[in-house]
């Protein structure tokens, strides 16, 4: 039976659909739409300092999952292939979450310049002798000329938080400032307010150049006008679903713009707009394998792929998930799902099967899916706020008090070892990051309305109250992984 499997076409041609499309998905992260000014300007710059020998700095801003670091990726690719990027240029990442101080930010540069045998033993009184010396070291020539570099730093404004020293964007942005050597910096944030968090020296040095990307800002590829991202939902729906005709294994060619996708013509789609970029293609896929892909049965399928953005519940479902998010790799997740799911006896992708994957991406399950994101302690931190606030009829508490009834539980029915102060602290503090608790209005409490945290009291006497319904946190604690029994039973058990 497993032998008929493997020799039926239409087995061969959907297991080729289902592993093309899925690497679409997953690997490709080069392909940038939209926001060509923004994309030009970050090309410019970055070609500028590889081939001039120019020195810049800029801030690329923009909410989470709006494209700033696909930008990036996009213009390095097409630098790559226009210019010897290897030799001429050398790209530094630190992120800020990673790199939180000055020591571990100059071990990952010294890494990767390629240097650590170099530096060695050495020891350096400041970040500023270090970095100078790891500039010496990659002059060359008899001018000694310095190789281009180019920082991006991700998560900038981490770099910034009180109580770190900016040491590291004040000598880099020194740099570009004196012309010491060529190199560009970009950080990478989604914070607008970025500019307030920097020291007076840092911004002395900075160009101020500031470059916004807002993922709703989707420019139509013939006309440069905003479009509706319903509409940029549908269009990145046929290209990440639509195969190509001419030559699949061939390398991307420019895009040719489609006013409209739902009424795109077979001569587009014979074009090659939909194929993968061959340097992510190269090695993933066998090129004889999909020199086998059927041309009618491709033919067919992107056919069947223009029929389905003109479905109504499908238009709908998109549209439901346009006002839920903008990230693009939801969108992509709702997707691999969906294909994940042909078969021979299902050759097509189903309507109800799309549609349930976006409702389960964009339903109140959210709420409860962050729940069950947490960790035990903070699960528990939640518990016991829930149980006070029934205790004292819906009012607002502060972290003492939540403490105070998770010690207690803790000290009762925990067999598990006990939590430090300061841990449990910072976990309460993540839960108010991720809006689980919000800070109390002062009318929660009597009084004005206002904010009752923004008083000046210590943070663990500020007071909050929780912001999720008390059966999305039932739906959390039945459905958690791995739960301890005695919690399960803490949050049962009535306390009142």
């Amino acid at each position: 039976m497993r032998g008929s499997m493997d020799t039926d076409p239409l087995a061969i041609q959907i297991k080729l659909v289902r592993k093309y499309i899925k690497l679409k998905l997953i690997e490709d992260n080069v392909l940038f739409r939209g926001h060509d000014q923004e994309r030009n300007h970050v090309y410019e710059l970055l070609r500028r300092t590889v081939l001039q020998g120019e020195s810049h700095s800029a801030l690329l801003i923009g909410p989470r999952s709006s494209g700033k670091t696909t930008l990036l990726n996009s213009v390095l690719h097409q630098l790559s292939r226009e210019t010897d990027l290897e030799n001429d240029a050398i790209i530094i990442q630190l992120n800020g979450l990673v790199h939180s101080d000055d020591k571990l930010a100059l071990k990952a540069i010294t890494a990767q310049m390629q240097l650590e045998n170099t530096v060695g033993e050495r020891v350096f009184g400041t970040f500023a002798e270090n970095l100078s010396f790891l500039l010496s070291c990659i002059q060359t020539g008899v001018d000694r000329r310095c190789r281009s570099m180019v920082f991006i730093l991700d998560q900038c404004d981490m770099f910034c938080h009180s109580g770190i020293s900016q040491t590291l964007l004040y000598n880099l942005f020194d740099v570009t400032h004196s012309q010491t050597a060529p190199m560009c910096v970009i950080g990478v944030t989604n914070r607008l307010d970025i500019m307030e968090l920097f020291e007076k020296r840092v911004k002395s040095r900075f160009s101020h150049r500031h470059i916004f990307i807002f993922p709703n800002e989707v420019n139509d590829d013939d006309r440069y006008d905003i479009i509706s991202p319903l509409e940029g939902r549908k269009r990145l729906f046929v290209e990440l679903l639509s195969l190509p005709l001419e030559g699949s294994v061939s390398p991307r060619k420019k895009r040719k713009s489609r006013k409209s996708i739902a009424k795109t013509d077979e001569t587009a789609c014979t074009s090659t707009v939909f194929a993968i970029p061959e340097h992510i293609l190269k090695g993933k896929l066998d090129e004889q394998c999909l020199s086998t892909m059927d041309r009618a049965f491709v033919s067919d399928w992107n056919a069947h792929i223009r029929s389905l953005i003109e479905n109504e519940k499908v238009i709908d479902a998109l549209e439901k998930l346009c006002y839920y998010t903008v990230d693009e790799q939801t969108f992509r997740n709702v997707l691999f799902e969906t294909i994940s799911k042909l078969s021979p006896t299902k050759p097509n992708i189903n309507v109800i099967d799309l549609t349930t994957a976006i409702d389960n991406a964009v339903a109140p399950e959210h709420r409860v899916k962050v729940l069950q994101s947490l960790s035990i302690l903070e699960l528990s931190l939640v518990i016991a706020m829930k149980h006070g606030m029934e205790i004292f009829d819906g009012q607002p508490m502060n972290f003492e008090m939540i403490l105070h009834r998770y010690t207690k539980f803790a000290n009762e029915h925990s067999s598990s070892q006990s939590v430090p102060r300061p841990v449990i602290l910072k976990a309460f503090e993540h839960l108010q990051a991720l809006e689980i608790v919000l800070p109390a209005r002062t009318s929660d409490v009597g009084g004005a309305a206002g904010d009752a945290s923004s008083s000046r009291v210590q943070k663990e006497y500020k007071l909050y109250t929780l912001a999720v319904p008390a059966e999305d946190l039932g739906r959390a604690v039945d459905t958690f992984k791995s739960l301890p029994t005695e919690i399960c039973h803490w949050y049962s058990n009535s306390v009142v």
